[in-house]
């Protein structure tokens, strides 16, 4: 039993293993199969994905290609800029979903394919016609770009070209409607100013031709449909830009040629203008003097003008004329450039030789008043002549008769006789001064005022004769008192001829007269005790011989008044009031009154002395225009009692 319950065990055991490996079999079968059909599930799954998704991408190409259309308007460069621009959004898109389609679909598909190959045959397809649509559709996109391009290219060379048309107007106006040159070198400079900045336009408005020349060779090359028209609207272009060229360039030789000849005009005008200046300096200065008053004082003055207006004449007829020639030929070559307006000078030709002409009547003229002028000195120097002689002669016999009265060494009483005859001799000398007082009148009415022939004036020589007058009369007169003084007082004959002496010595100038410091010299000199003062004290005792001798204070003590003083001193006569009453009583009218009058005064003493009293004496009373001579008298006693103590 237990074999067999053994062998019913191991038979159950091998019968339960080989259900359980059967089970086992079945259900890795089972197993297997669910996985084999999950994995179909979920390759059908995959593919029906990847279907859907070339399905979504080749919608999207349709649709694309769709989009894809040139009936939008194209015929400005906005509106082609804008569908390029729109087109540029598109490609990058479109590269986008390529890579999409590259990445996902292209290498999903194979993966697919390579899985599945039952369905390889159909992913190859979808992968082939997916390509083929997406490349069309490159296709589309880049034959729709060249051809926006090339509108775009054609628009851009129409609108190039109407800017060039619309630049060539405006400067084809500029050329045509200035055809001048200007009328003188400021214009012309102006113009060609003008004609530059308009040159350098044209040269900068070139690389706009070489645009629109590359523009219609790329056109060209890219066969555009409107190539002809192409071709001949680049062709009238460039024609007119030619000829534009070539007429600034026209205009810019006329420019300069006439700018060459402005030049040589101004060069002209210049050298006109600076020689007919100075050739207008000239001939005012010429003008002035050969119209100035002709005065000489001498014949040799009149001499120089001849030379002068010789060596004038010699260079008018010689370097000036040469000059006057110059202006005439540059004068010439202006007119035959038609111009005849100088900006530099104000002179033409006709009014300088209106001014040479005049010139030369004024030298006519000059010559004339040279040679009046001539004569006029030669009668002038006659005159001179006359009157230097007369002169001369005149004033040596002054000279002389001074010397012989100063110098006479005679008694008084032949001075006395001597100075009478030579004081009758100076009046009948008048005459003779008279005619050279007329002589002199004539040389001053010709306006002759110098005289080599001799130095002394009418006039000098006229105070001269009127001193030697006065000198010769005070002369007489002082010798006559001498004489007088001598009989009535007893002085000596020699002690006058002292005085004299000593006077004449302190005379230096031979005036006849000595100031005050000669004065004061000559006294000293005779023997007076003047004291010396102390600086800045008055000298009172020479002060008080000043009264009585320079009585009028004129500064200079004369001859007469110096003997007087002398003899008065010397003798003393005067030893009280009462005898010098009685000389001025013995004077008035009658000898018997106690007053005298100026005029009895000057009747009977020399007007200096006359007018000393009437200055001292007191007026008289109750008598109108008497004067109190006692009075006077006591004053003249203490002068005399104070020069007694010198």
């Amino acid at each position: 039993i237990r074999l067999r319950t053994d062998n019913r065990i191991r038979e159950a055991v091998v019968s339960t293993q080989s259900t359980g490996a059967a089970l086992l079999s079945k259900w890795d079968a089972l197993k297997a199969e669910c996985d084999g059909k999950h994995e179909r599930v979920e390759q059908a799954k995959a593919l029906y994905s990847w279907l859907l998704d070339v399905h979504e991408q080749e919608t999207w190409i349709s649709d694309r290609s769709k989009s894809l259309n040139l009936s939008e308007k194209r015929d400005t460069i906005a509106a082609v800029h804008r569908l390029l621009k729109k087109y540029s959004l598109f490609e990058r898109e479109l590269d986008t979903h390529s890579q999409h389609i590259e990445q996902v679909i292209v290498i999903a598909g194979s993966t697919i394919a390579e899985s599945n190959p039952k369905h390889a045959i159909e992913v190859e397809s979808q992968i082939k016609g997916l390509k083929e649509s997406l490349a069309e559709l490159f296709n589309i996109c880049a034959a729709h770009r060249a051809c926006l391009t090339d509108e775009s290219a054609h628009l851009n060379f129409k609108w190039k070209a109407e800017v060039v048309e619309v630049f060539m107007n405006l400067k084809e106006n500029q050329i045509l409607g200035t055809t001048e040159v200007g009328g003188d070198l400021a214009s012309c400079e102006v113009l060609i100013n003008r004609h530059s900045n308009f040159l350098s336009s044209l040269a900068s408005f070139s690389e706009t031709i070489e645009g629109l020349s590359k523009l219609q060779e790329r056109l060209i090359a890219a066969q555009h449909a409107q190539t002809k028209a192409i071709k001949q609207r680049h062709s009238d272009v460039m024609k007119r830009w030619n000829k534009l060229c070539a007429d600034s360039e026209a205009k810019k030789k006329r420019l300069s040629t006439a700018h060459a000849q402005f030049l040589e005009i101004e060069k002209l005008f210049q050298g006109f203008a600076a020689k007919a200046s100075q050739f207008n300096g000239w001939y005012e200065n010429a003008e002035e003097d050969l119209s100035e008053l002709i005065y000489t004082s001498s014949l040799e003055e009149c001499k120089r003008l001849h030379e002068g207006q010789s060596r004038f004449v010699e260079t008018l007829s010689q370097i000036k004329r040469e000059d006057f020639r110059g202006l005439l030929e540059l004068d010439k070559k202006i007119r035959s450039f038609h111009v005849t307006v100088n900006p530099y000078t104000w002179f033409t030709m006709d009014a300088l030789e209106d001014s040479w002409q005049n010139l030369l009547r004024l030298v006519k003229e000059r010559d004339l008043r040279i040679e009046k002028e001539t004569l006029r000195q030669a009668q002038n120097e006659e005159l001179r002549k006359a009157y230097g002689t007369q002169a001369n002669s005149f004033h040596q016999w002054l000279t002389l008769t001074k010397s012989q009265l100063t110098n006479t060494k005679q008694g008084l009483e032949e001075q006395r006789d001597l100075i009478a005859q030579r004081h009758e001799e100076i009046k009948k000398r008048r005459a003779i001064l008279r005619e050279i007082e007329e002589l002199s009148s004539h040389l001053e009415q010709a306006m002759v005022f110098d005289n080599k022939y001799t130095t002394h004036s009418a006039l000098t020589l006229a105070q001269q004769w009127d001193q030697l007058n006065e000198f010769t009369r005070r002369m007489l007169h002082t010798v006559q008192d001498q004489i007088e003084s001598q009989s009535r007082t007893g002085v000596d004959e020699d002690e006058l001829k002292e005085f004299t002496l000593m006077f004449k010595h302190f005379d230096k100038d031979r005036s006849g007269r000595l100031d005050h410091s000669e004065f004061k010299a000559c006294l000293r000199a005779l023997g007076f005790d003047l004291p010396v003062p102390a600086e800045g004290e008055h000298d009172v005792t020479f002060e008080a011989i000043l009264d009585f001798v320079d009585c009028d204070r004129d500064g200079f003590v004369r001859l007469e008044e110096y003997m007087q003083f002398m003899i008065s001193r010397t003798t003393d006569n005067v030893a009280g009031t009462d005898e010098l009453t009685e000389a001025f009583q013995s004077l008035t009218e009658g000898g018997d009154k106690s007053f005298i009058t100026a005029t009895e005064l000057y009747s009977a003493m020399p007007s200096e002395q006359a007018k000393y009293c009437i200055d001292r004496m007191e007026k008289f009373p109750d008598v109108p225009g008497a004067l109190d001579y006692s009075n006077f008298t006591k004053s003249i006693f203490q002068l005399n009692t104070s020069l007694a103590s010198c």
